[in-house]
C-alpha cells in the first residue's frame, strides 16, 4: 500500500483537473449556437466536450490544486469553472438573440407573425424571418472563425486562471450588459431598412383608403406586405450580416477582456 499510495494520490489529482477542464469546457460546449441547441444529440455534446477536455487537461497535470476536503468544496471549484465557460457561450447567445429579435420586430410589422416554426437553438417556436435571420447570423459565426475566437479564449482562460484557479470577474456582469445592449443595436440595425419599408407602406395604403374608401384596407395591406415584404428582405439582408460581422469580434473580445487579469495579452 505505501508503493500504491503515492500512484493514487496522482491519479486523483489528474482526475480532479480532468474534471474541472471538463466542467469549464463543457459548459461552454452547452450553450454555444449549434452546438447548444436541442437539435444536437446530449451524446454528441457530451462526447465532444470530454474529447476536448481529454486533449487540454495533460497540459495541467502537474500543476496545484486547492484542497478539496469534502463535496461542497468541489462544488464550489466545479461552480467557478462553470461560469467562465457559460461567460463565452452566453454572450454569443445574447448576440445572437439580437438577430432574432430584428426578425420578430419584422414579422410583427408586416403582420407574419402567426407564421411560426420551431428554433432548436432557444428551443421555443419563432416566426420565420426570425428564424432566417438566426441561420444567417449561424452561418456567419463559423463563416467568419468565431467558432475559432471562442475557443481560443478558452484556451487563453486556462493560461490566466488554470484549474482550480478560476473566479468570477468583477466587471462579467457590466460586460454581459453591455452584450445585451450590442444585441439590441445589432437587432434595431438589422430591421430598420424593413420597418422604414413597412412604415411607408402603411402610409401608401392608408392614402388609398382615404381615396377609395371603399375599397378594403385590411385584405390591401396584407396582400400588399406579402409582396413587398421578400423584396426588402432580399435587398436588406446583406446589410443585417453586415452589421453582425461588426458586433461579433468586439462582443468576444470584451468578454475576454473581462477574463483576462490586468496586464495580460
Amino acid at each position: 500500500m505505501a508503493i500504491l499510495s503515492p500512484l493514487l494520490t496522482l491519479y486523483l489529482h489528474q482526475f480532479l483537473i480532468f474534471v474541472l477542464v471538463l466542467t469549464r469546457i463543457g459548459a461552454l460546449v452547452m450553450t454555444l449556437p449549434v452546438l447548444g441547441g436541442s437539435n444536437i444529440p446530449i451524446q454528441i455534446r457530451a462526447l465532444l466536450a470530454i474529447s476536448v477536455a481529454l486533449l487540454v487537461a495533460p497540459l495541467h497535470w502537474g500543476m496545484p490544486l486547492p484542497e478539496v476536503e469534502n463535496l461542497a468544496a468541489l462544488g464550489m471549484l466545479m461552480a467557478r469553472e462553470a461560469m467562465l465557460g457559460l461567460a463565452l457561450g452566453t454572450a454569443v447567445m445574447i448576440l445572437l438573440s439580437g438577430m432574432q429579435l430584428a426578425g420578430q420586430v419584422v414579422s410583427q410589422m408586416s403582420g407574419l407573425s402567426l407564421a411560426d416554426v420551431a428554433n432548436p437553438t432557444f428551443d421555443t417556436t419563432v416566426p420565420i424571418l426570425s428564424q432566417l435571420l438566426e441561420s444567417l447570423a449561424i452561418a456567419l459565426f463559423f463563416l467568419l472563425g468565431g467558432h475559432r475566437l471562442v475557443l481560443t479564449a478558452l484556451l487563453d482562460s486556462f493560461t490566466w486562471l488554470p484549474p482550480g484557479a478560476a473566479s468570477l470577474p468583477d466587471d462579467l456582469v457590466q460586460v454581459l450588459v453591455q452584450v445585451t445592449a450590442h444585441s439590441f443595436h445589432v437587432g434595431i440595425r438589422a430591421s430598420a431598412p424593413v420597418m422604414v419599408a413597412m412604415f411607408l407602406a402603411v402610409l401608401v395604403v392608408a392614402l388609398i383608403s382615404r381615396t377609395l374608401p371603399q375599397l378594403n384596407a385590411v385584405a390591401i395591406g396584407l396582400n400588399f406586405n406579402a409582396i413587398l415584404l421578400p423584396l426588402i428582405v432580399a435587398l436588406s439582408i446583406g446589410s443585417a450580416a453586415i452589421t453582425f460581422q461588426d458586433e461579433l469580434a468586439g462582443v468576444l473580445e470584451q468578454v475576454r477582456a473581462a477574463i483576462a487579469p490586468p496586464g495580460a495579452e
